[in-house]
């Protein structure tokens, strides 16, 4: 890991409470310090895309705290059976993509 984004990140997350969500300059990926225990701190990175209205798609998002997790999600998430599950889902319920929403002009 790079030693500057390693300061970065301490030096952003410094005055930080306990699970608060932190943006990050990359579209959808938060930090979150987690409480200290055993004289450790651990920061977690937390997926949450944001819809077209801009805002998070779930309350809470995915947490990761390594490599490891990330890789076993990213394989998971690819399986091609786990569209098929979701397409089914979306026809159980009804449930489609949101649709565009089109902004209402104000201009007078």
């Amino acid at each position: 890991m790079d030693d500057e984004m390693e300061v970065r990140i301490k030096e952003g997350l410094n005055d930080v409470k306990a699970w608060q969500r932190v943006p990050t300059s990359l579209n959808g990926i938060y930090l979150v310090k987690t409480p200290t225990k055993a004289g450790k701190e651990t920061i977690l990175v937390e997926i949450n895309p944001i819809d077209e209205r801009g805002n998070l798609i779930k309350r809470r998002g995915l947490y990761l705290k390594n490599t490891v997790e990330l890789k076993k999600f990213i394989d998971a998430m690819d399986n091609e059976k786990l569209k098929e599950v979701l397409l089914a889902l979306e026809n159980i319920s009804g449930e489609k993509e949101d649709k565009k929403i089109t902004p209402v002009d104000l201009k007078i």
